[in-house]
């Protein structure tokens, strides 16, 4: 069976957008897993941010072209940095410091560009 790009690019923006609301699920129904999931929020948060300027530079301009090949785009090109973002993420997760919610937030949104650069250094 033949992947296309098209499947690629669902199955990459399903992952990267099922991620985080699979956390913010766990968030609210499971509440011994806010500890662990707002760590991994977190860590996903800045590629999230980007997205969603992506998605806002598609929907409010979508005649333009410069803005449809970063959304069909980003979702692929990105996939193994937030492969990475969500690994460490979920590494961190186990420290069991700081037990604030917004602390351990602020543990995974420092993670961010650390797992950058470690995947900058493996690569």
């Amino acid at each position: 069976m033949d992947i296309s790009e098209t499947y690629l690019t669902l199955g990459a923006a399903t992952f990267e957008l099922g991620v985080p609301m699979a956390a913010i699920i766990a968030m609210v129904f499971v509440p011994r897993m806010r500890k662990f999931a707002v760590v991994l929020l977190g860590a996903v948060t800045p590629l999230l941010v980007a997205y969603a300027f992506l998605a806002g530079s598609y929907f409010f301009a979508p005649a333009e072209p410069s803005g449809t090949f970063p959304f069909s785009a980003a979702w692929v090109m990105s996939f193994i940095v937030y492969l990475a973002f969500a690994l460490v993420g979920a590494v961190l997760a186990f420290i069991p410091k700081p037990s604030n919610l917004y602390g351990r937030y602020l543990v995974g949104l420092v993670s961010a560009p650390i797992s950058y650069a470690l995947l900058y250094l493996v690569s």
